[in-house]
This record gives structure tokens, sequence and C-alpha cells, in this order.
């Protein structure tokens, strides 16, 4: 479920179940939390979403169609927390 503690709220969860139906591979995605440590309570919250390289296409869409409606869903969800929330999504092989 929804972890809070204070106003720092972390939908990582929810971001896993929009985006896995959509790969091959599910069990290897990972979704890491951006944000530092100072900025956990802040409005604007940063994940990044890196799954397989195969996979990739699949989470972003055609024309970005599926990426850019993972983020419309998950916004609905946070908005209910006054969050915001950016996505972005790499592959394994482009980690830094």
């Amino acid at each position: 479920g929804i972890t809070m503690e204070n106003n720092n709220i972390d939908l990582i969860e929810q971001i896993r179940t929009i985006v896995a139906p959509l790969a091959k591979k599910p069990e290897s995605i990972l979704i890491r939390r951006l944000d530092k440590p100072e900025d956990l309570e802040k409005r604007e919250q940063h994940y990044v979403i890196v799954c397989e390289n195969d996979d990739l296409g699949r989470l972003i869409g055609r024309h970005g169609i599926n990426s850019s409606s993972a983020r419309t869903l998950i916004n609905v969800i946070a908005r209910k927390y006054k969050k915001r929330v950016h996505l972005s999504f790499e592959s394994f092989g482009e980690e830094e």
C-alpha cells in the first residue's frame, strides 16, 4: 500500500502496478525514487523506471503513448496526496 511518513509519500508500488503489465519481464523492473532525502516531503517527486532493453519500447509505447498514459495515471493517484510525479524510463544498459 501507500507508506506515509509525515508528508513523504512513496508511490513506487502504484507505479509498478501501472507499468508492469506492459513489460515482457515485469519481475526485472526496478523503480527508484530520485529525490534527495531533504526533498522527500516536497510536492514534486521524481522516479526512474529501469527495465530490460527489450521492454523499454513496450513501456514507452509508440510515440510515447504508454509512458504518457502512465504519467497521467500516476498523477491522478498522486493528486490525492497533493503530489506531482515525474517519471523517467531507462533500460539496464544505459543506467548511470
